[in-house]
C-alpha cells in the first residue's frame, strides 16, 4: 500500500505511519475546486454530479472541507481536538464514506459501457458523452475532494480515539486502513481504464487518427478527458504509488496524439522518406535507369501524402 511500511512482527502498523500515509494519499484539490467552484463552473455541479451517482447530499463540500483542515490544524497545535471540535465534524465520516463509493462506482460504470466491445465509431461517441453528459471529469474531481476530505475525517478519528476513547484504537485504525487500500486499488484501477479507453482512439492508420480528430469539437472535448485524466492522476499522487508503471508505453503516446494527430503522420511519413533515403544509397543514389526515387516509397505512404496534401 503505498506510503504504508510493512507490518511489523506483530503484523501491527503504527498508528503514527497509518495518519502519515492518511496526510499523503491525497497530493492536492487546488484543481477540484477551481473545477467545482470556479467562475466558469456550474453553481450546481456538485448537486448534479452526487445526484446521478446516487450520493447522499453533503451540502456545500467545499465549506466541510475546509471545516476539516481547520480542525486538523486544531488537532495538531494543540495536540488534541477539542470536544466541541469533534461534534462539529462527527457525523460527516459515514456520509463521505458513502460519497466516495457511489462517486467510484458512477465512473466507473461509464468506462464499463466505453469499454464494452463496440466500434470505434460509437466508442468515440461514448467518450464524448463521457464527459459532456456524464460529466465524468467533474466526478473525478469531485472523487478527489470528497476523498481527501474523507482522508482528513479518518485522521481525526484516530486521534480523537486516541484521546477519548481509548477503547477503539484498533477499530478506528482497521476503517483507516480500509480507505488507504480502496484509495491505492481502485482509484489506481479507474485512473488504467480511463487511459486504456482514451488511448483507443489511436487505433487504426495514422490518418484514420487525423480523420477522426478533424472536428474541432471532438477534439476540444477528448483533450479535455484526457486532461481530467491528468488532473486526477495528478491529485493523487499515482506516479509516487507506481500505479503505471506497468501501463503499455503505446498508451501515452496515444493519449499524446489527440492533442497533435499530425505528429503521427509526420511519423509515418519521416520513416517512408528515410527508407527512400536508403534504397537511393542502397541503388547508387543517382536516378539511375529513369528513377527519380518516388517508386521507392511505398504505395501506401504515398496515398497518405496525397491525402495530407489535400
Amino acid at each position: 500500500m503505498n506510503d504504508l511500511p510493512n507490518p511489523d512482527s506483530s503484523g501491527v502498523i503504527p498508528a503514527d505511519a497509518i495518519v502519515r500515509a492518511l496526510a499523503g494519499a491525497i497530493g492536492s484539490v487546488e484543481a477540484a475546486i477551481v473545477r467545482l467552484r470556479g467562475e466558469d463552473a456550474d453553481p450546481d455541479i456538485v448537486e448534479k454530479v452526487l445526484a446521478a451517482a446516487g450520493a447522499p447530499d453533503l451540502g456545500d463540500v467545499v465549506v466541510h472541507h475546509n471545516a476539516l483542515t481547520r480542525a486538523i490544524a486544531i488537532a495538531d497545535h494543540r495536540g488534541s481536538l477539542p470536544e466541541e471540535e469533534w461534534s462539529a465534524i462527527a457525523e460527516l465520516g459515514p456520509l463521505l464514506s458513502v460519497a466516495v463509493q457511489r462517486l467510484r462506482a458512477y465512473a466507473v460504470a461509464h468506462l464499463d459501457r466505453v469499454e464494452s466491445e463496440i466500434s470505434l465509431s460509437a466508442h468515440v461517441a461514448l467518450l464524448l458523452d463521457l464527459a459532456d453528459e456524464g460529466r465524468f471529469g467533474e466526478a473525478l474531481q469531485l472523487l478527489v475532494l470528497v476523498e481527501d476530505a474523507e482522508t482528513m475525517w479518518q485522521r481525526l478519528s484516530i486521534e480523537r480515539a486516541r484521546t477519548a476513547e481509548p477503547d477503539r484504537p484498533s477499530e478506528v485504525l482497521d476503517a483507516a486502513r480500509t480507505l488507504l487500500a480502496e484509495h491505492f486499488e481502485q482509484d489506481g484501477e479507474l485512473l488504467r481504464r480511463g487511459r486504456r479507453a482514451l488511448a483507443r482512439l489511436a487505433e487504426g492508420t495514422p490518418l484514420d487518427v487525423v480523420r477522426r480528430l478533424s472536428s474541432p469539437r471532438t477534439t476540444r472535448t477528448l483533450a479535455g478527458l484526457r486532461d481530467d485524466l491528468e488532473d486526477f492522476r495528478t491529485a493523487c499522487r499515482a506516479d509516487a504509488a507506481g500505479w503505471l508503471v506497468d501501463e503499455d508505453p503505446e498508451i501515452a503516446d496515444a493519449l499524446d496524439s489527440i492533442d497533435s494527430p499530425l505528429k503521427s503522420v509526420g511519423g509515418v511519413l519521416g520513416r517512408g522518406l528515410a527508407k527512400v533515403s536508403d534504397a537511393r544509397h542502397r541503388g547508387g543514389g543517382d536516378g539511375a535507369d529513369g528513377d527519380d526515387g518516388e517508386s521507392e516509397r511505398p504505395a501506401v505512404e504515398q496515398d497518405q501524402v496525397a491525402e495530407a496534401d489535400t
